[in-house]
């Protein structure tokens, strides 16, 4: 009869509570040897149903000579193929059951080390998430003291005296992710960043851990990271936010955790918002971290990160931060992202009257490899050069050295009493004539730059109308003596 009403038991999904107890009681009574398996299974359902049992009721049925009686072959039947002892399923409906209790007295901290008992005397994987779950929506109730977070109570005693590794700590993660993922969808701010803090505080890495919600083993790793940088900003903690994309390495995605296009989408928007909101050099760091920069992306077009990198190389040429405005110069020339000609002829303008000669020789040299300078053209060993009109002093000056440079050879080996020179000519662009005659100027102004000075005069206007200098050789050779070490370094070797 006992068999019969443990399978009619089954059958019910949402049982009455005073039936079950019926049956329960009747069981234990009546048929307690003879149907021990049927016993402990029907109290592990009772307790997952949420049944108002008694810790001492528990305990009762713990202390009789059940687990005396009971073959591996009955403990079997409760769970398929698994041979754990039955006492392990007592014990487990004995902590479900106390974990009941600690949820309606919100005694959090209790609940961390019943769950931490949980974790380490049961081998059923299965039982565990689904307690896990159930711990994560306890978590998710409020509170009499609306300032308490739960989590953090739980998470204390649950964590405490645990080793990094421990199962323990992979549930304790994938409930804070849940939760997490929660009061970030419910915009509930400053509970979620309290606990991205108790999880980070924990060394917890939730990052790489999978919720216990709907469809929340789905997420990506990506997400996760942008949801707690999130987080920190919608509780403005930009340091907060700044430090867990570093500490997560400014993950975006990878075989083992690939991530959606809509991930990439906000994780773009995340960091330019950050990006507002941060010290310059942090801004630099943060704009070169943005999807598709440092790992090609089919999903992302670069260059609409143009407009950003372009608006901060402004403010850094406005305020002065000349290293850092070269460095963003670098990395946009790095990665083919246009510079705006006029910004690039500001800074290397005020990088060399600030003497910042290694800096400006630097992005000079890699700009006129990426073709933005196309008017420029200095032959190998022909003694000639031909410059636009619209460069700027520094440009031409920084010309002059190249021009010198990639000829040194022919220089000098020309005797020293030689009347030879070294042609410049300027050539003509759209702009207006008096914008050409200022330019021949600026051409003159430059030779007088590099240390030792060089000798340039004007000698004639060409059939093109445009104006040619000479270039002494006799001033060029003396400027290559001094600067030969360095110089050979800079202009002749590739980059």
């Amino acid at each position: 009869m006992a068999q019969s009403l443990v399978t009619l038991f089954m059958f019910f999904f949402q049982p009455e509570l005073e039936f079950l107890l019926g049956v329960f009681n009747f069981i234990r009574e009546k048929c307690l040897m003879s149907f021990a398996p049927e016993l402990m299974q029907l109290t592990l359902k009772m307790a997952g149903a949420g049944l108002p049992l008694s810790l001492d009721f528990l305990d009762s049925v713990k202390n009789t000579e059940l687990h005396q009686t009971v073959s591996s072959n009955s403990a079997t039947a409760l769970s398929g193929n698994t041979r754990s002892a039955p006492t392990e399923y007592l014990n487990l409906a004995h902590a479900v059951i106390e974990m009941e209790l600690c949820t309606k007295q919100e005694d959090w901290k209790r609940l961390g080390k019943v769950f931490q008992s949980i974790c380490q005397s049961t081998q059923q994987v299965n039982q565990v998430e689904k307690i896990s779950g159930r711990i994560a929506v306890a978590l998710l109730s409020e509170s009499k003291d609306r300032l308490v977070l739960p989590f953090a109570a739980f998470a204390e005693t649950a964590a405490h005296n645990i080793d990094d590794d421990s199962p323990v700590m992979s549930c304790l993660g994938r409930i804070g992710v849940s939760l997490m993922l929660r009061y970030h969808k419910t915009h509930q701010w400053v509970k979620g960043l309290k606990v991205v803090e108790v999880l980070s505080a924990a060394k917890v890495s939730y990052a790489t851990m999978k919720g216990l919600f709907g469809n929340e083993d789905g997420t990506s790793r990506c997400n996760l990271v942008n949801v707690a940088t999130e987080l920190f900003l919608l509780n403005s903690s930009v340091e907060g936010a700044l430090n867990t994309l570093r500490e997560n390495e400014w993950f975006l995605t990878s075989s083992l955790w690939p991530c959606e296009a809509a991930d990439i989408e906000n994780r773009t928007h995340v960091l330019l918002r950050l990006a507002e909101m941060t010290s310059h050099r942090d801004t630099l760091e943060i704009l070169s971290n943005l999807p598709g920069l440092k790992e090609p992306n089919g999903h992302v077009d670069i260059a609409r990160y143009t407009t950003f990198f372009s608006a901060h190389l402004q403010v850094c040429l406005d305020r002065q931060i000349l290293a850092l405005a070269s460095d963003l110069v670098d990395f946009m020339l790095s990665k083919g992202l246009q510079v705006d000609q006029a910004m690039l002829q500001m800074l290397l303008h005020k990088m060399g009257k600030q003497n910042l000669w290694l800096r400006a020789r630097a992005i000079f040299k890699r700009s006129l490899n990426k073709g933005y300078y196309p008017g420029v053209s200095a032959p190998h060993a022909m003694m000639t050069l031909m410059v636009p009109s619209q460069l700027g002093e520094i440009e031409l000056a920084l010309t002059f050295e190249m021009f010198i440079t990639m000829n040194a050879a022919a220089i000098l080996a020309l005797p020293e009493c030689t009347t030879s020179t070294m042609s410049i000519t300027l050539k003509r662009t759209q702009s207006g004539e008096s914008d050409y005659l200022s330019a021949g100027s600026r051409l003159l102004s430059a030779a007088c730059i590099p240390q030792p000075k060089l000798s340039v005069r004007y000698t004639s206007v060409n059939s093109s109308q445009d104006q040619v200098f000479a270039l002494d050789i006799s001033s060029a050779r003396r400027w290559l003596r001094n600067n030969h070490l360095w110089a050979n370094e800079v202009w002749t070797i590739a980059t």
